[in-house]
């Protein structure tokens, strides 16, 4: 069942459309702030962004496939290499090769990984930070005591732990993944575009390959026909039936014959290195085309109207999804701005650990106590018999020995420690004002992007609906000119021998009918190229799609 849209969105619906939604989104900031919050607490692993999935692709093909009476024929037989080989290609394959060898679409997947990595980042940071730390510290020298002594001492200590921080701005949190959950919806969809794109540059090569060879057979029947009318002459002239002047005008034309046919397969040469640059292939191997005939190929039926094919390609472009999807990302980076700038930071930390460690010198030892310092001479241990004398004697004595103690060295074992830390702040700078300046213009600007991605969407599918319409109707005309100038040659080559018409008259019939035929070789690689053009322009593109009516030949 075809599902083609009967009416096609103007810019300013679409846009107005896209700003509605925003409105919606800034309506239901609370709901999207815990639904984004929740997620934001499963591991990440469990949850992958889904990008939004395209509608039914309508059916736009031919009902019944019309076979092409007059097909181009092509002739590689003769076909010499630029240098040593030649490899013969068909669609089929250079669409195989270039999906697998482009590079433009490995940087495109390139691209997508890297946005993949920004989301995962984005939705990283709702999460706490995991800090496990090791300390050690050795201290040597002199300190000052609390006591007001100076004293030598040695100290190490040794810590371990881990900590678990948090801090968050919700509000900043959660419009971060939302951009970056946008950016690589966007990196997904531009990378549909790179590889449609490729497709379609090199479909076209393949025609402007095939277009190439059927100008170097033009140019040899050409310069045949070139070479008979000489033949001719000469012999006219020998048998005095002719003159000189017809004999010079016939090499002149053999000569420019000549001078086609090396520029005709010069421009098969380069359209063969265009076609090995597309496909990562050695340029100095000569691709020739696979295929003996080429048929007009009608890959988009004829009966659509103009507005249905803008419809269709509005809605299936992936470049347009890509720059919404962008549109939306600035959206969100523009709230994410506002959040940074006045919305609360909460902190949360919480530390576990263990402390060890050895210091010297640092436990005075007490010396000798002051009832036993004695004079060992004296019966009743005193050293002098005036009560003041002795106990300055004795003080003396007990400050000394408490002097000459020193300190002793202590060992700490090993033992835990926790610490815990909650608190909310606020920090606002006068640059806040400046960055939503910024946010908004970038948003404004994606705007502007949107409007104009789709003024140049709509002009292409015009654009390419047009060639297709002039190319089969120059590709019908050529058939009847083609027609009429065989006729007419051959009609002159007859007169010339009975002597009726003269070498200039050949000579206008041979341009006339190799004119003919290049305009019908144009004509029908010119259709087969904008049918290709026009998948393109309507976003359906595909592998199945541009070999759909070749049968992969």
């Amino acid at each position: 069942m075809n599902m083609i849209p009967t009416t096609v969105p103007s810019g300013r619906s679409v846009l107005t459309d896209q700003k509605r939604r925003h409105g919606r989104l800034r309506g239901s900031t609370f709901r999207r702030g815990c639904l984004l919050t929740c997620c934001a607490l499963v591991p990440l692993g469990c949850h992958q962004p889904m990008k939004k999935a395209y509608p039914p692709r309508p059916n736009i093909s031919p009902a019944k496939h019309v076979i092409d009476e007059n097909p181009l024929r092509l002739d590689t037989s003769q076909t010499e290499p630029m240098y040593i080989e030649l490899h013969a290609v068909d669609l089929p394959t250079v669409v195989r090769l270039v999906q697998a060898q482009n590079f433009d679409i490995q940087q495109a997947r390139q691209a997508v990984q890297a946005a993949q990595g920004g989301y995962e980042s984005a939705v990283g940071d709702a999460f706490p930070a995991i800090v496990p730390m090791a300390f050690f510290q050795r201290r040597d020298g002199h300190f000052l005591n609390t006591d007001g002594r100076i004293f030598d001492v040695g100290s190490g200590t040794f810590s371990a732990s881990v900590a678990i921080d948090w801090v968050i701005n919700p509000g900043q949190i959660i419009y971060n993944i939302l951009a970056a959950k946008k950016r690589l919806y966007a990196s997904e969809f531009q990378e549909e575009h790179v590889k449609m794109e490729t497709l379609r540059v090199a479909a076209v090569q393949f025609y402007s390959l095939a277009l190439a060879q059927a100008r170097i057979e033009t140019a040899r029947l050409g310069a045949k026909e070139a070479e008979e009318l000489l033949r001719i002459e000469q012999v006219r002239l020998r048998t005095g039936t002719g003159i000189q002047a017809d004999e010079l005008r016939a090499k002149a034309q053999l000569a420019e014959r000549e001078q086609d046919l090396v520029s005709a397969l010069h421009g098969f040469y380069r359209a063969s290195v265009n076609l090995t640059v597309t496909l990562h292939l050695d340029a100095s191997v000569t691709l020739v085309p696979k295929i003996d005939t080429l048929p007009r190929e009608t890959l988009v039926r004829d009966d659509l109207e103009i507005d249905e094919l803008l419809a269709i390609a509005v809605t299936f472009r992936p470049e347009l999804q890509s720059v919404r999807e962008l549109m939306e990302a600035a959206l969100s980076d523009r709230k994410r701005t506002w959040w940074s700038g006045f919305g609360p930071d909460f902190t949360v930390g919480y530390e576990y650990g263990g402390l060890t460690g050895h210091a010297n010198n640092v436990v005075p030892n007490e010396g000798i106590p002051g009832n036993l310092a004695v004079n060992p001479l004296s019966a009743n241990g005193t050293f002098s018999s005036n009560p003041l004398a002795n106990g300055l004697v004795r003080e003396g004595i007990v400050r000394g020995s408490e002097r000459l103690a020193g300190s002793d060295d202590q060992t700490f074992s090993f033992s835990q420690f926790t610490r815990g830390t909650a608190g909310v702040g606020w920090r606002f700078s006068v640059s806040t004002f400046g960055d939503l300046k910024k946010a908004e213009a970038v948003e404004a600007s994606a705007l502007i992007d949107a409007e104009r991605k789709l003024d140049e969407v709509r002009a292409n599918v015009v654009n390419v609906n047009q060639d297709a319409i002039a190319n089969r109707r120059l590709g019908e005309l050529a058939l009847q000119q083609i027609a009429s100038a065989e006729e007419a040659l051959r009609l002159s080559k007859a007169n010339l021998q009975a002597g009726a018409m003269t070498t200039l008259d050949v000579l206008q019939a041979q341009d006339t009918l190799t004119q003919a035929r290049l305009r019908y070789i144009l004509a029908v690689v010119g259709y087969n190229q904008a049918q290709v053009n026009m998948l393109a322009s309507l976003g359906l593109l595909s592998e199945d799609t541009v070999l759909a009516k070749t049968g992969g030949s």
